[in-house]
């Protein structure tokens, strides 16, 4: 039994250290690829506050053409008895919540630092911008110094995480080994 287990520690050994290294590479190339990703949710979130933004314009000239506010504006088409003028204030409504929304988060993340970042982003990510995203992420290389930080964590984390998963295996077999020693 002995001289099994050490004819197979050579190669269990082997493979720890691909596995090991495995996990920190990945890692890295996974956390790594956060700062690519941010700038380009930054871009399509930047596309849609402006793209809102002209939206609303065009329905504060309309207000002001009629010398109204657009919040009055708004409470005209809400107080109409026409069931489609309520409609339209509904959406011009939900139009401004909507930049106003798309405005608090764009400069929080502008304004977050590259350690709160992925926090921030986390708490105002919006999650169909952030799946069209998805949809076109082109990855890059890393070149900057928070890319490198990313993937630094990213490596840190791999390698804990494969430490995690190897205690896991090596309690497990300790575990059954006791068991069967007890066994027999």
């Amino acid at each position: 039994m002995l001289m099994q287990l050490k004819s197979i520690r050579q190669p269990v050994k082997f493979l720890d250290g691909i596995l090991d290294r495995l996990f920190c590479i990945l890692g890295a190339v996974a956390l790594s690829q956060f700062p690519q990703f941010f700038g380009q949710y930054m871009q399509r979130l930047g596309g849609h506050l402006a793209e809102a933004r002209l939206a609303l314009a065009q329905y504060e000239a309309a207000a002001k053409a009629l010398g109204l506010t657009l919040e009055d504006y708004i409470q005209e088409h809400l107080d109409s008895a026409s069931p489609v003028f309520v409609s339209s204030g509904e959406v011009i409504r939900a139009l401004l919540e909507r930049v106003q929304h798309l405005e608090l988060s764009y400069q929080a993340l502008q304004d977050a630092t590259i350690y709160n970042r992925w926090f921030v982003f986390l708490r105002e990510v919006d999650w169909s911008i952030a799946s069209g995203t998805w949809e076109n992420f082109m990855p890059g290389v890393p070149t900057t110094f928070e890319g490198l930080t990313y993937a630094l964590a990213g490596l840190l984390l791999g390698w804990g995480i494969y430490a995690l998963i190897k205690m896991a295996i090596l309690a497990a077999y300790k575990a059954l080994s006791g068991k069967k020693s007890k066994a027999g």
